[in-house]
């Protein structure tokens, strides 16, 4: 993969992904757009891992849900040994969705986004069920993810 560009032009929901090597298989894919007008796109994969865009940023984000009961700060915080800076706050709305799963068009989500040293961490709310989604896993570069065509 040459870029998130590159990315969102080709992504399709029947496509499979191969990241840093094991193939993975999308089950969602959701636009969610900031209050400002810019938008990213977050894929639910089969196996419970998330992939999020970063077009700012032209990078990925790689997760998987956890169950930790985190405080949500605007500061540092510390999480598998590892301390975290906090990036922003932001509240998104699911603009267009395919595939089948958690979120449905209008559905919007509240987060706190933390990183260190290539690991992500990022605390949020479903604002439909009142319920914490948080996630944890690493930061990837385009080369790391290929998108495998549908048979």
């Amino acid at each position: 993969m040459k870029s998130v560009q590159d990315f969102r032009e080709n992504i399709q929901l029947n496509s499979t992904l191969i990241i840093k090597g094991q193939e993975h298989t999308i089950q969602q894919i959701i636009k969610f757009r900031f209050d400002n007008g810019d938008f990213y796109f977050k894929l639910y994969l089969i196996d419970g891992n998330v992939l999020a865009d970063d077009l700012e940023r032209n990078c990925f984000i790689f997760v998987k849900e956890v169950f930790d009961d985190l405080e949500i700060v605007e500061k540092t915080l510390v999480y598998d040994n590892k301390t975290f800076k906090w990036l922003y706050s932001a509240k998104t709305t699911a603009e267009e969705v395919w595939g089948s799963g958690r979120w449905k068009v209008g559905n919007q989500e509240t987060f706190s986004d933390y990183e260190s040293n290539g690991n992500y961490l990022s605390l949020g709310v479903n604002s439909q069920t009142g319920k914490r989604e948080d996630y944890y896993g690493k930061i990837l570069q385009p080369k790391d993810i290929k998108i495998k065509e549908p048979k």
